[in-house]
Parts: C-alpha cells; sequence; structure tokens
C-alpha cells in the first residue's frame, strides 16, 4: 500500500508541475512588443520588437502584424500575422509562417518598393546590429 502512495503522489506531483510549466509558457506567449512602423494608403505594419531573433550568417527572423485597408473588395480591413525570414545583407525576405501557418515553399524575394515591408526589414535589421 505505501508503494501505490509513493507512487500516486509521484505522478500527481510530476502531472501539476508539468501543467504549471505549460501554462508559464502559454503566459508568455501573449506578451508581445508591438511597434507601429509605418501606414499609408494600403494599411498599417507592425512588428514585435522582442521576436527578433538571429539566425544565420546575415540572417533574422521577426514577427509582424499587418492591417490591409478596406479596399474596393473587401468591405472590411484585415489583419495577418507574418513570421519574415529576412537576409540583413542582401535586403531580402520570406514570409515562413502566415497567421501561424508554416509556409515551408517561401521563396526569397525583394520588396518591389513596398514600403512597409522596406520599412520591417530596415528596422528589424538595425535593431538586430544595435
Amino acid at each position: 500500500m505505501n508503494k501505490i502512495f509513493k507512487f500516486l503522489l509521484l505522478v500527481i506531483t510530476i502531472f501539476s508541475l508539468n501543467l504549471f510549466n505549460l501554462v508559464q509558457k502559454a503566459s508568455a506567449i501573449g506578451e508581445v512588443d508591438w511597434l507601429l512602423l509605418k501606414e499609408n494608403n494600403d494599411g498599417k505594419e507592425w512588428i514585435d520588437l522582442g521576436s527578433i531573433r538571429k539566425k544565420k550568417d546575415n540572417e533574422i527572423s521577426v514577427l509582424t502584424k499587418y492591417f490591409q485597408n478596406p479596399n474596393k473588395e473587401k468591405v472590411k480591413g484585415e489583419t495577418n500575422l507574418y513570421v519574415m525570414r529576412i537576409n540583413c545583407e542582401t535586403k531580402e525576405y520570406k514570409d515562413i509562417s502566415v497567421n501561424g501557418i508554416p509556409n515551408f515553399k517561401a521563396q526569397w524575394k525583394t520588396s518591389n518598393d513596398d514600403e512597409l515591408i522596406d520599412v520591417v526589414i530596415d528596422k528589424s535589421c538595425s535593431e538586430i546590429n544595435t
């Protein structure tokens, strides 16, 4: 009987610690440091300053939020979250995740003079180099 009690106590303790750990991780997900970078006729662009991570060579990743203003096709505006991989040397980027869905086939591309993307690249790269 004593062995069963010790075993149950051990299982409950391990389960409780894991449950507490999951709650800690889940609360950290909501903590973002959004910085509004630019607003124009197309929409608004933010970056999460706390999400900027140096990867390999001249590459970083950053969480961005884009609000697309309403237009003729869309009555309401639309907000999307992107995890961007940026090459700070070539100023190219790829969206490796859109609204939490991984994009495994993302290809490197230039901003094509999109001022909202340009400001994300410039600010993110300057943050990692400071």
